[in-house]
């Protein structure tokens, strides 16, 4: 279940001198308290999305969101004076954040990927998906020399994009060893066909 809300928070009150109250008359005696409201899920800041200001007397407590004419433009004026806290873009920034995080993480598992691959060794694992069954098995380099690369191939599928945890025991692998080329396994990465490299 996702939590989620707006909240308030308190930005700046000052005085509005020479207005009287339209209460109980008394001069000097209006101020106005400008407040952002901003949307939280589980209680993390994500953005402001508005600012309130409330108008209130120090002496007779009326107070109002609706200020009197006469004041209006010094309430405008203090809101636009106003900016929301930082605090209230966390959610938004730790967002972003992430999200460049895993863009970096992707950019640096794909060059390690491409370096394993270059240089294969006894031991390796690749991940190939079928297209057709949109499934994943498991490739194993039994042993690699020249331009031949040794392996053998997992006789299991599965729809986990990530099959090692599951796949990845001695017997569920082929004993029948087949040879590709390093420029073999080369296209099939640019095809999409060998989805990852893994070293143990």
């Amino acid at each position: 279940m996702i939590i989620y809300g707006t909240n308030g928070t308190h930005l700046h009150t000052q005085a509005l001198p020479g207005q009287a109250c339209p209460a109980c008359g008394v001069g000097n005696g209006l101020r106005v308290s400008v407040f952002s409201r901003y949307a939280h899920v589980y209680w993390i800041p994500l953005f402001p999305y508005q600012k309130l200001a409330v108008v209130q007397c120090s002496s007779c407590r009326w107070d109002t969101t609706t200020p009197p004419p006469e004041v209006a433009p010094a309430v405008q004026a203090a809101k636009q004076r106003t900016r929301p806290p930082y605090w209230t873009w966390a959610g938004l920034g730790l967002a972003a954040l992430l999200s460049g995080g895993s863009a970096l993480y992707g950019i640096h598992d794909t060059h390690a990927d491409e370096v394993l691959l270059a240089a294969p060794r006894a031991g390796d694992i690749y991940t190939v998906h079928t297209d057709s069954a949109n499934m994943y098995s498991l490739l194993k380099v039994r042993q690699a020399g020249g331009n031949g690369v040794e392996l053998v191939a997992n006789e299991y599928a599965t729809s986990d994009s990530d099959p090692i945890s599951s796949l990845n025991t001695p017997d569920k692998y082929s004993k029948e060893p087949f040879v590709l080329t390093r420029l073999d396994l080369q296209i099939m990465r640019r095809k999409g066909t060998l989805t990852d490299v893994d070293r143990p």
